[in-house]
C-alpha cells in the first residue's frame, strides 16, 4: 500500500530503491536541501523526483524546473506528469519550453546555430511589427496550454496553426505554472536566465530544482562560456567584405596578423600549443583599431560584426555562400565577444594543425555559475544514473556545505532494483587501447575478440570505441560476417540520419552498432525492449595530455590536492563516458546484458577505484565463454518457463 505522502505515484507499485530515493527528495523540499543522487538506470527517476516535488509545491506555492538536456528527456518527463495528472485527478499547470530559436516557426537552420542573429532578427521583426506570430494573441490557445499537458512540438504545432508565437504563449503559461520542464541553459546560462525569470512570476527563492542527468551539467555550464575560432575562419570573414566594407576587411586581415604572430610565438617555444592572456588578444585588437581610419573600440568592432552579419540579403541563388559568409562572420563576432568574459578561463593558441591555428577559451570552474543558483533556490535535486562519486560534483559545481551556507547538502548513491544475474561484467585480459600499446597487432587483436564475442551473441549488440578513429582503425581488422551485420555511426551523421541508424538496430535483431563513447548513441539513445543484448565498451577515452588537461588538473589539484586534481581533471570525466555506453544494455527490470569492458586497466588501479561500488568485474581471457554460459543460462530459463 502506498504511503499518504506518495499518493501523486501513478504505478501500482513503488520499486525497490525507489522508496528510499522519494523519501530522500521529499525530506530535501521541506528541509531546503541539496540532493546529490547517483540513481541507477531502471529505479524510475523521473517520477520519483517530481512526485514529491510536485505534491509539496502545490502546497506551498513553488514551482518545480525540471531541467534537462535532451528532447527525449523531456517527453518522459511530460508523460510521467500526465501519467500522475490522471492518476490523482489534480488541476495542474505543466509547460514543456525549448530554446526560443527551436520553437520559431520562421527560424533559419542559420538562427538556429547563432542565437546572437536569431535575438536580432526577432527584435527586429518585433519592433517593426513584420513577425505575424508575436501580433497574435488567442486565448484559447493559452487554455490549451493550461489544460492539457503537451510535448513541446504538440505545442508548437498548435501555436502555430493559431497564428500565434509558440515561445510567448509557452512563457506566458509558465508565469503561473506548477511545473516547467525546460533546458538547462533556461537557469544555467546567465544571459538567458535573466530574460526568462523576469517573466516567470516565482522568485528563484520559490523554485523547486530537478536537473536531470546531473552528469552534463559541469560540462554544459562550461561549454557555455567556452569557444574556438580558427584561422581560416577569420580569414573566410575577410575575403567575405573585401569588397563589401574595405574598413571591416582591413580589420579582420589584422586580427589574422595576431594569429600569426601567436604562431611565431608558439614555433620560438617549440610547443603545440601555449597560454595566451585575456588581455593580450583585447590589447593588440584595440593598437588595431585605433590606427584605422574609422577608430572604433573592441566593443563597438563586435557590435559592428553582429550588423553586418544580420544585414546581409539573400537571394536563392547566392544563398549559400551568402549564409557561409554570415556564419563566418558571426563565428568571429561570437567569439570575440565571449573572449571579454572575466571569469576564469584557460585561454589557449593552439598549432595542433598547423596550416589552421585555432584560438580558444573554456571556462574552468562550472562553479562560479551553480553555486550562487544552489544557494538562492529554494531546494535542488540532482539525478543521474553515473553521478558517482557523489562527492566530485558536489565540489565541481560548488554544492558542497561549507560553501552553500544555510544549506545541508545530502550526498547518495543508490543500489540498482534490477536482478543481479540480469548482468554481468567481464574485463578482458591483455587487451588495452593505452597509447604505448597501439598497433596494427593490438588492433588485430582487439577485433578477433569482438568478433569471438559476436559470435556467441544472439540479439543486437553495441561496440563503443574512444573515438572515431579508433573505431575506424579497429574496424578494419574485423571479418566479413562481422562487417555485414555492423551499423557504423560516422562524424558526420545528421540527427536525422542518427535516429535512422538507430531504428535499423532496433528492427534488425542481428545488428552490431560501432560507436563512439560520449556520443549520441552512448548517451542520448534509450534502448528500448532489450535491443541490446551486449555491450562492449573498448579501452578508455581519457584525453590526451593537452595543455587544456593540464591546466584543469592543475587548477582542481590547486583547490583540492593532486589526487582530487587529476581525479576531476583527467580519470572520472573518462569513466563517466564509459559508463554511460555501459547503461545502454539493461533499461527495465526483464533486460539482460552483458557488459565487456575490453581494456585490461578496467581491472586495476586507479581505474578499478573509479567505478560504482555495484560494478563486480571479472577479469578473463576468455570472454567469449562467459557470453555463451550467460546467454545459455537464459536459454534454459526460457525453456522452463
Amino acid at each position: 500500500m502506498l504511503e499518504p505522502n506518495f499518493s501523486l505515484f501513478p504505478f501500482p507499485a513503488i520499486r525497490a530503491g525507489q522508496r528510499e530515493f522519494m523519501e530522500d527528495v521529499k525530506d530535501s523540499v521541506e528541509c531546503e536541501r541539496i540532493l546529490i543522487a547517483h540513481a541507477p538506470t531502471g529505479i524510475g527517476k523521473t517520477v520519483a523526483a517530481l512526485v514529491p516535488s510536485l505534491q509539496y509545491a502545490l502546497e506551498n506555492g513553488k514551482t518545480v524546473f525540471f531541467l534537462t538536456s535532451k528532447r527525449s528527456q523531456h517527453k518522459i518527463a511530460i508523460d510521467t506528469l500526465k501519467l500522475i495528472k490522471q492518476h490523482a485527478t489534480l488541476n495542474f499547470v505543466a509547460v514543456d519550453i525549448t530554446s526560443k530559436q527551436s520553437m520559431c516557426p520562421r527560424a533559419t537552420p542559420l538562427h538556429r546555430a547563432y542565437y546572437s542573429l536569431f535575438d536580432e532578427f526577432c527584435k527586429s521583426e518585433q519592433r517593426n511589427k513584420r513577425c505575424r506570430y508575436s501580433l497574435g494573441h488567442d486565448e484559447e490557445a493559452l487554455r490549451r496550454i493550461k489544460n492539457e499537458l503537451l510535448h513541446v512540438e504538440e505545442l508548437c504545432s498548435w501555436c502555430t496553426s493559431r497564428g500565434v508565437c509558440p515561445y510567448k504563449a509557452a512563457l506566458e503559461v509558465a508565469e503561473g505554472a506548477d511545473v516547467v520542464v525546460c533546458d538547462y541553459n533556461y537557469l544555467f546560462s546567465p544571459e538567458i536566465a535573466a530574460k526568462v525569470l523576469e517573466k516567470i512570476e516565482p522568485g528563484l527563492e520559490d523554485l523547486i530544482v530537478i536537473i536531470d542527468e546531473a552528469h552534463n551539467l559541469p560540462d554544459r555550464i562550461r561549454n557555455n562560456l567556452s569557444d574556438e575560432l580558427r584561422m581560416g575562419t577569420v580569414t573566410s570573414a575577410a575575403r567575405g567584405l573585401r569588397y563589401r566594407d574595405r574598413e571591416m576587411h582591413g580589420n579582420l586581415m589584422e586580427l589574422e596578423q595576431i594569429f600569426a604572430k601567436l604562431a611565431m610565438r608558439a614555433r620560438e617555444t617549440r610547443s603545440a600549443e601555449i597560454p595566451v592572456e585575456r588581455e593580450v588578444l583585447l590589447e593588440e585588437m584595440e593598437k588595431v583599431l585605433r590606427r584605422r581610419i574609422e577608430m572604433m573600440s573592441y566593443d563597438e568592432f563586435v557590435n559592428a560584426l553582429q550588423r553586418i552579419a544580420e544585414g546581409f540579403e539573400t537571394s536563392p541563388s547566392i544563398k549559400k555562400e551568402t549564409e557561409a559568409v554570415q556564419r563566418n562572420i558571426l563565428s568571429v563576432a561570437d567569439f570575440l565577444d565571449g573572449w571579454r568574459t572575466h571569469e576564469r578561463c584557460l585561454r589557449i593558441f593552439s598549432l595542433t594543425h598547423p596550416e589552421n591555428p585555432a584560438l580558444y577559451f573554456k571556462l574552468l570552474d562550472p562553479s562560479v555559475i551553480s553555486e550562487p543558483l544552489f544557494q538562492r533556490v529554494h531546494s535542488t535535486i540532482m539525478m543521474s544514473g553515473t553521478l558517482c562519486p557523489t562527492e566530485m560534483y558536489a565540489d565541481v559545481l560548488g554544492a558542497t556545505p561549507d560553501r552553500i551556507r544555510g544549506k545541508e547538502t545530502v550526498m547518495r548513491e543508490y543500489k540498482s532494483p534490477f536482478p543481479k544475474e540480469n548482468r554481468l561484467i567481464v574485463v578482458t585480459k591483455d587487451l588495452t587501447t593505452k597509447y604505448t600499446q597501439r598497433g596494427e597487432e593490438m588492433y588485430r587483436r582487439v577485433a578477433g575478440k569482438i568478433s569471438e564475442v559476436a559470435q556467441q551473441v544472439k540479439g543486437g549488440m553495441a561496440v563503443f570505441f574512444p573515438s572515431y578513429e579508433l573505431l575506424k582503425a579497429i574496424a578494419a581488422y574485423l571479418p566479413e560476417e562481422v562487417r555485414r551485420r555492423a551499423l557504423v555511426e560516422r562524424r558526420e551523421l545528421s540527427k536525422e540520419e542518427k535516429n535512422r541508424l538507430y531504428e535499423l538496430l532496433r528492427d534488425d535483431t542481428e545488428g552490431i552498432l560501432l560507436a563512439v563513447q560520449g556520443g549520441s548513441f552512448s548517451e542520448g539513445m534509450d534502448y528500448e525492449s532489450n535491443t541490446l543484448k551486449a555491450i562492449i565498451v573498448v579501452g578508455l577515452p581519457l584525453s590526451p595530455p593537452t595543455l587544456e588537461v593540464k591546466t584543469i588538473e592543475g587548477y582542481y589539484a590547486g583547490k583540492y590536492g593532486a589526487e582530487k586534481g587529476r581525479l576531476y581533471g583527467y580519470l572520472y570525466p573518462a569513466i563517466t563516458k564509459v559508463l554511460q555506453a555501459a547503461g545502454r544494455g539493461i533499461r527495465s527490470e526483464h533486460d539482460r546484458c552483458i557488459i565487456v569492458l575490453m581494456d585490461y586497466r578496467f581491472a586495476h588501479r586507479p581505474y578499478k577505484n573509479c567505478l560504482p561500488p555495484d560494478y563486480e568485474v571479472t577479469l578473463t581471457d576468455r570472454v567469449e565463454v562467459f557470453c555463451r554460459n550467460f546467454f545459455e543460462l537464459e536459454r534454459t530459463k526460457r525453456r522452463r518457463t
